[in-house]
C-alpha cells in the first residue's frame, strides 16, 4: 500500500470547547505512545475521514506538522456519535518501526465453501479478525483465507491454521476456530419441535388445591 499521511495541527481548544472545533469541520485528536507524553492535536474531518478509511487500525500514518517533526503513528480508537455517525476524536498511538506491536488483523473468506452448496449444511463465521505481534512496517491490511475445502459437518479452520509470515506471531488461541461447518436444522425438525411447544402451552393446568379437593371427594 502506498504511503499514507495526514496534515495535522497542535490543537489548544480542550475540554467542553472541542464541540466548536467540530463545528467548524474539525477533529480533535490525541498522539500517545511509551514513554512520551499525550500531545493533542486536530485535523481537518473531511481529510482525516480519508485517511482512516485508507488506514484502518493496521496501516501506518505519517502524521505531518507537530513540532517534534513527522510522527509514525497507528489508528488506536476512534470515537463516533452512536445515533448521527459524525467523527468525533481519534487517538494515535505513536510506534517506534524497530519494536514490535500487538495487532488486530481483519480476515477475508475467499473462495466457495462446498458445505454452502448443500441445504443440511451452515458456514458458522466464528471471528472477523486475528491478534498478532510483529513490527509495525509488516502489518499486512488484511489475511485471506481460502475456505473451499470445507465440505462436511464438523471440518473447520482454527486461527491456528492461518498462515503467517514467519515474522509474525500469533497472539489469538490457536485453537479458537474462525469459520465451521454445522449440521443445519431441518424445516421439518422445526416444525415438530413448535407444535410441541404450541401443545405444551395449550395443555390445561390444574389450579392450585384441584388436585387435593379431588382426591377428597374421591374419599367421601
Amino acid at each position: 500500500m502506498a504511503s499514507i499521511s495526514q496534515q495535522i495541527e497542535i490543537r489548544t481548544t480542550k475540554g467542553k470547547k472541542v464541540k466548536r472545533l467540530r463545528r467548524e469541520g474539525v477533529t480533535p485528536a490525541n498522539i500517545f505512545g511509551a514513554g512520551l507524553e499525550s500531545e493533542s492535536v486536530q485535523a481537518n474531518t473531511i481529510a482525516l475521514e480519508k485517511t482512516l478509511n485508507r488506514a484502518g487500525y493496521t496501516q501506518l500514518i505519517t502524521l505531518q506538522g507537530t513540532s517534534g517533526g513527522d510522527r509514525r503513528v497507528l489508528v488506536k480508537d476512534i470515537q463516533r456519535d452512536p445515533l448521527t455517525g459524525q467523527l468525533l476524536h481519534v487517538d494515535f498511538h505513536q510506534v517506534k518501526l524497530t519494536d514490535k506491536v500487538r495487532v488486530s488483523i481483519p480476515l477475508g473468506f475467499e473462495g466457495e465453501a462446498q458445505a454452502s452448496r448443500r441445504k443440511d449444511l451452515l458456514l458458522l463465521e466464528n471471528a472477523n479478525s486475528i491478534d498478532v505481534e510483529c513490527l509495525p512496517t509488516e502489518i499486512p491490511e488484511r489475511i485471506t483465507i481460502d475456505i473451499s475445502k470445507l465440505a462436511e459437518a464438523g471440518d473447520r479452520i482454527l486461527a491456528g491454521d492461518v498462515p503467517l509470515d514467519e515474522k509474525m506471531t500469533l497472539l489469538t488461541d490457536p485453537e479458537e476456530f474462525l469459520i465451521a461447518v454445522s449440521q443445519a436444522r431441518m424445516e421439518e425438525e422445526i416444525e415438530v419441535v413448535e407444535e410441541e411447544e404450541v401443545e405444551a402451552a395449550q395443555a390445561p393446568t390444574e389450579e392450585p388445591g384441584e388436585q387435593s379437593s379431588h382426591q377428597s371427594e374421591s374419599g367421601q
